[in-house]
């Protein structure tokens, strides 16, 4: 195994594998278990956060950059408390704090399957 047929010690062949779509995975599960997946969840309110074009600026930004506020601030040209006061605005609206991973892993599941209906 060659140090270019590696990536963080994982080998891979010629082409490695592409990212797997959380849109499709979901996509491919009954409707019913779609369904159940939201139940327990305010969908009201995270439609209001799905809709506000600010606010998922914000939050795509956050996840994109590691769940790193001062590097998505910069990124966005964002004062950082703007930032903050947004991805608070989130978990004021869903219970979801999204500085922490499994919370943010949700909340892009519930996105996920809101924008599949």
């Amino acid at each position: 195994m060659s140090a270019k047929d590696t990536v963080n010690g994982v080998k891979h062949g010629k082409n490695p594998p592409e990212n797997i779509s959380l849109g499709d995975v979901l996509s491919s599960l009954p409707k019913d278990k779609r369904e159940q997946l939201t139940s327990g969840y305010d969908l009201k309110n995270l439609a209001k956060i799905f809709e506000d074009r600010d606010v998922m600026k914000a939050v795509d930004g956050f996840l994109e950059n590691g769940m790193n506020i001062s590097l998505t601030a910069r990124k966005l040209y964002m004062h950082r408390n703007t930032l903050i006061y947004r991805l608070n605005k989130v978990h004021a609206l869903t219970g979801l704090d999204l500085k922490n991973f499994d919370m943010a892993l949700t909340f892009k599941i519930l996105r996920a399957l809101y924008e599949l209906k």
